[in-house]
């Protein structure tokens, strides 16, 4: 069984629940409110440009070319998004371009920008994984399940659906894996355990923007 296959089997429960939370199925039936999915384009947007440094930072750290290459591309796309977020939905939706992020969003981009620059370049790969492979999933899920054409959040559903999507997906799933063949079970295990914690801060994510969570203090 490959690295990825396992990991996937590792998280699938956890996957089940971040299907049914209300924020995705709401999101499936376009009967998410407005402001909450307001709250979640700024976070994600802040977190999208932490994703592209951290992607950029594993690429500087990786001595294959072609694998340097691939990250340095994902990293690219990364920021594009992001950009593409303020050129539609900031403007439509009449969003801040300063975003402050939630201690959720705050969380998960100290992780992943703290695993690419001090972990092993193995478990660096494993902790940025969940955002490729998850949301390609349930971009998948909730398009095949919409209920109609009509969705608000066509837009969101159809460029986590798509094709462009999915290949840097794939590649992500090969590198990780070639990565893996040749690490010791013990950093294995740490990769695992990387991809696990990187999966848990996708539910928080996603948790957090339905309650609009805000600093307590």
């Amino acid at each position: 069984m490959s690295w990825t296959s396992e990991a996937w089997e590792r998280i699938a429960p956890l996957y089940d629940k971040i299907i049914y939370m209300p924020f995705n199925q709401e999101l499936q039936k376009g009967t998410l409110p407005k402001e909450t999915f307001k709250f979640y384009m700024t976070q994600d947007a802040f977190y999208l440009g932490e994703f592209g440094k951290a992607l950029s930072t594993i690429s500087g750290r990786l001595n294959d070319l072609d694998k340097v290459l691939a990250f340095s591309e994902f990293a690219a796309g990364a920021i594009v998004v992001e950009r593409a977020l303020h050129e539609s939905y900031f403007k439509e939706l009449g969003l801040p371009d300063e975003v402050d992020p939630s201690p959720s969003c705050l969380l998960y981009t100290n992780y992943i920008r703290n695993q690419a620059g001090f972990a092993n370049i193995e478990k660096a790969a494993a902790a940025i994984l969940p955002c490729f492979w998850i949301y390609k999933e349930v971009g998948d899920h909730i398009y095949a399940q919409q209920d109609g054409s009509d969705n608000p959040y066509k837009n969101w559903i159809d460029t986590y659906a798509g094709e462009e999507f999915a290949t840097s997906v794939a590649k992500a799933l090969e590198i990780t894996d070639q990565l893996a063949e040749k690490a010791s079970p013990e950093l294995r295990e740490e990769m695992f355990e990387a991809f696990e914690m990187a999966s848990k801060l996708e539910w928080m994510f996603w948790d957090s923007a339905y309650r609009l969570e805000k600093w307590p203090v």
